[in-house]
C-alpha cells in the first residue's frame, strides 16, 4: 500500500516543454510536484532555441531539489523550447519605414538588400532598436545597425548591419494607362502622382503639357514614371520656315503668314512671328506649315533680338507670304 501511494504522488518527467519565460523552473522538467516544491533552476534558452537535459543531469537535479522522480533513468531525455516570434524581412521593412517617417504620414519605399531574421520573445512589444542610421535621401542609400532590446549574450546574434534603399514620396508624372511603342502622346495619356514611392532615375518629366506630340519609344504600363528617355519628338515644323498662322473662333476664321521661331512637333505649342503685324504669337502645330493660335493666348510685340534671331535662322530659298488668306 505504501508503494502504491508513493507512485501516485511521485513526479513524472516532461519529455518536451515549451516555455515563454526567460527562466526555467523545476515544473518545466517535472509534473506532479509537491506543493511549494517548484522553483527557478536556471536561465531559459534564447527565444526559438531549445536545450536538452539528459538522464544523468535530470537525476542530479531531482536529487538536488528533493524531487521524488519514480521513473528516473540515465537514458531519459527532456527538451525545453522557448517560444519565439520570427522578425522577417517584412517586419524590418515596416520597422525602417516607421522609424524614418518619425510617426509622419508621408509614405516611404523601403527595399532591403541585407537582413538577418531574428527570433524574439513572442510578447516583446519592442524587440529591436536601430542606431547609426545613414540615409542619403537623394540616392536612397540606407544603412543602420539593429540591436536586440534584450541581448542574448551572443554578439553574433545580438546586432547586425541593415542596408538597402529608401525613397521618400515624390510628385511625378506617370502614364495613365498602358501604351504601346510609337504612340503619339497627349496630356490625357499621363497623370500626376503626388505620392510616388518607386525608384526614380534622372530625367523624370513633371510637366504634362511638355509631352504633347511626343512619341513613345517603347511600351509602357500604367503608373510608370514618364522619363525623357522614353520619348522622342519628330520635328515637323522647323525654326525659320514660313508658316500659316490660323486663328479660329465660332463663326470666324482668320489666317496670316508668319515664320516659326522654334522647331515644333505635331501638337506642340511653338512661338511664331506674324510677318504682317510684327507680333509674336503662340500656337499649336497642326502640320509642317501651320499653327493654330489659342484664343486665350496673347500676342506680344517682337523686339530686335527676336527679329535678329529669326533672320539668322531663316533657311535659304524660303520666302514668307505677306498677305492674309
Amino acid at each position: 500500500m505504501t508503494f502504491h501511494v508513493a507512485s501516485v504522488c511521485a513526479a513524472t518527467l516532461r519529455s518536451a516543454t515549451v516555455i515563454t519565460s526567460n527562466t526555467v523552473r523545476l515544473s518545466d522538467l517535472f509534473a506532479d510536484l509537491e506543493p511549494g516544491e517548484d522553483r527557478v533552476i536556471g536561465p531559459a534558452p534564447a527565444p526559438g532555441a531549445s536545450i536538452h537535459v539528459g538522464g544523468g543531469q535530470l537525476i542530479a537535479i531531482a536529487d538536488q531539489f528533493g524531487v521524488d522522480w519514480i521513473d528516473q533513468s540515465p537514458s531519459a531525455l527532456a527538451t525545453i523550447t522557448r517560444a519565439g516570434r520570427l522578425l522577417d524581412k517584412e517586419f524590418f521593412v515596416e520597422f525602417v519605414r516607421r522609424s524614418l517617417s518619425d510617426g509622419g504620414t508621408d509614405p516611404l519605399s523601403v527595399d532591403l538588400v541585407d537582413f538577418h531574421p531574428l527570433m524574439v520573445a513572442p510578447d516583446d512589444p519592442k524587440p529591436v532598436t536601430m542606431s547609426d542610421v545613414s540615409w542619403d535621401q537623394r540616392s536612397g542609400r540606407f544603412s543602420a545597425t539593429i540591436y536586440r532590446t534584450h541581448p542574448t549574450g551572443d554578439v553574433t546574434q545580438d546586432s547586425f548591419m541593415l542596408t538597402g534603399t529608401v525613397h521618400a514620396a515624390q510628385r511625378v508624372l506617370v502614364f495613365a494607362r498602358a501604351l504601346s511603342a510609337d504612340t503619339v502622346l497627349s496630356s490625357s495619356d499621363v497623370r500626376v502622382d503626388d505620392a510616388y514611392v518607386g525608384r526614380l532615375s534622372d530625367g523624370v518629366m513633371t510637366d504634362a503639357g511638355g509631352i504633347e506630340g511626343m512619341t513613345l519609344m517603347h511600351n509602357v504600363v500604367a503608373g510608370q514614371p514618364v522619363l525623357d528617355r522614353d520619348l522622342h519628338r519628330s520635328v515637323v515644323m522647323h525654326k525659320g520656315n514660313p508658316i500659316l498662322i490660323a486663328f479660329t473662333v465660332p463663326g470666324i476664321h482668320l489666317a496670316a503668314t508668319g515664320r516659326a521661331l522654334e522647331d515644333g512637333g505635331d501638337g506642340q505649342y511653338v512661338h511664331a512671328l506674324n510677318v504682317g503685324s510684327g507680333m509674336i504669337v503662340t500656337g499649336r502645330v497642326t502640320s509642317a506649315s501651320e499653327i493654330q493660335v489659342d484664343s486665350r493666348s496673347t500676342a506680344v510685340p517682337s523686339n530686335s533680338n527676336a527679329l535678329r534671331l529669326l533672320t539668322a535662322s531663316a533657311r535659304p530659298n524660303t520666302r514668307a507670304e505677306s498677305s492674309f488668306r
